[in-house]
């Protein structure tokens, strides 16, 4: 077949509809942010990252929150105080290309590249649920943008609040846009690609790498060859920029950056906003930073454990997505701190529900998750603000209650969908419905 062939059939076939996909949500998600891209001043989330990236590019120490204080005094940053720079040096270091740019420019192309990167994470998710997708019908549904599909993205651009995350300055859209991807791959069975761009998700945001753990008990070892190469080559990558003293400074800081530890320059762990499990228990224990770790593991051992018991080790592309709900909502939780902003990681499982539960006429079900998402994201921690008296420890977690129910739903559809197995596996699809699904996908082409 010649070039022009190829090409030509595949502008025939999927391509236009994830170029619509992307096109889409891209711009759902500017008329969503908007505002903060063209008037935010540096927000104060990024106003770390960006005295991080100048710290890089002068050979400083990107750990030392008084170094980022004393950059960000001198360029006359806004906000008060400037937090610590708490991710691997890869990110700092890559990117210390932003400190070129003024403040104001930086921030602005950065705001850009969050809604770029949270169009290509709708787009990737919708390739793997596609992909996926156990109906008859699903041959034909990769040739068509669902209306419903596209639907559930702008309701998710609102319920998981980007505006949050723009307006913080945070990392977590390029994140979630690795990870979609990762994702995508994994469930078309490309596992070294897949490997590969999980590692920049875990490389960058570190919690991602628990997605890995699925990949270990499928035994996929190619997925963690490329997981493994993919680390080595964001070292490596990050070197010529001077990385080289900051990942041995990251090491050596990072048992003093885990559950029930107290980081200078941050808030304490038991602080309100901080809705983790670490969060949780740092209140429970008032501060008992040993019983905080011990409680914490145990905790996340459950919810992971769990999870992946129920999958069973060779789960079936759906049943790999419908995991993603409680391995997102433990991944979110695991972190030391977690916060309003980092719910959006739950978009690709909750767009997979949500796709499932339309498509099956479940509407309770898919009631049920628009609640939780949308409680997910409100910032109970202002609303306890409201209150004059002091509030009870226990009410003061809302928000980790709501995912704690979003993935006792997630282990329900699972369990759902493991018991329905056999079933599908003993009532093949007839004939006539295989031939109509072909008619179908070739008039859409």
């Amino acid at each position: 077949m010649s070039f022009a062939a190829a090409v030509k059939k595949r502008l025939s076939g999927e391509l236009p509809s994830y170029l619509a996909i992307f096109a889409f949500t891209t711009g759902a998600a500017w008329l969503c942010v908007l505002d903060i891209v063209l008037k935010q001043p540096v927000a104060i989330d990024f106003k770390s990252f960006y005295a991080a990236a100048v710290a890089a590019r002068r050979g400083l120490d990107v750990y030392d929150v008084e170094v980022l204080e004393a950059i960000a005094t001198e360029l006359r940053l806004p906000h008060d105080p400037t937090f610590p720079y708490l991710y691997p040096p890869f990110f700092a270091h890559t990117f210390s290309w932003l400190a070129r740019l003024r403040p104001s420019i930086a921030q602005q192309t950065w705001s850009s590249i969050a809604v770029v990167s949270y169009g290509l994470a709708a787009t990737f998710t919708v390739f793997a649920v596609r992909r996926a997708s156990p109906d008859p019908l699903g041959a034909a549904r990769r040739t068509a943008v669902p209306t419903v599909l596209i639907a559930l993205i702008a309701f998710l651009t609102w319920a998981l609040n980007l505006r949050n995350s723009l307006a913080m300055g945070q990392v977590n859209p390029l994140v979630l846009a690795f990870l979609c991807a990762a994702l995508a791959l994994s469930v078309a069975r490309k596992d070294v690609p897949a490997g590969l761009a999980l590692s920049v998700a875990a490389g960058i945001k570190v919690t991602p790498i628990l997605l890995a753990i699925p990949w270990v008990i499928e035994r996929r070892f190619r997925a963690l060859a490329g997981l493994a190469a993919g680390f080595a080559a964001l070292v490596l990558v990050s070197l010529p920029f001077g990385a080289g003293p900051a990942w041995l400074e990251f090491l050596r800081r990072l048992p003093r950056m885990s559950h029930g530890a107290k980081i200078p320059g941050l808030f304490a762990p038991g602080t309100v906003p901080n809705f983790s499990i670490a969060g949780f228990y740092a209140r429970l224990f008032d501060g008992d930073a040993a019983a905080v770790k011990l409680a914490s593991a145990i905790t996340l051992l459950l919810l992971l454990g769990a999870a992946l018991a129920l999958a069973g080790r060779s789960p079936s592309p759906p049943r790999s997505l419908r995991l993603l709900l409680p391995l997102l909502v433990t991944m979110v939780v695991a972190s030391p701190f977690t916060y309003v902003h980092h719910v959006l990681y739950l978009f690709p499982a909750a767009l997979y529900a949500l796709d499932r539960a339309a498509a099956q006429e479940r509407r309770l079900e898919m009631g049920a998750l628009v609640v939780l998402l949308s409680l997910a994201t409100i910032d109970f921690p202002y609303v306890y603000d409201r209150f004059k008296g002091r509030l009870p420890e226990l009410a003061l977690s809302v928000n980790l209650y709501v995912l704690l129910a979003i993935y006792a739903l997630g282990m329900f559809l699972l369990w759902r969908e493991r018991r329905d197995a056999p079933t599908a596996r003993e009532s093949p699809v007839p004939a006539s419905d295989r031939e109509m699904a072909s008619g179908l996908a070739t008039a859409r082409r």
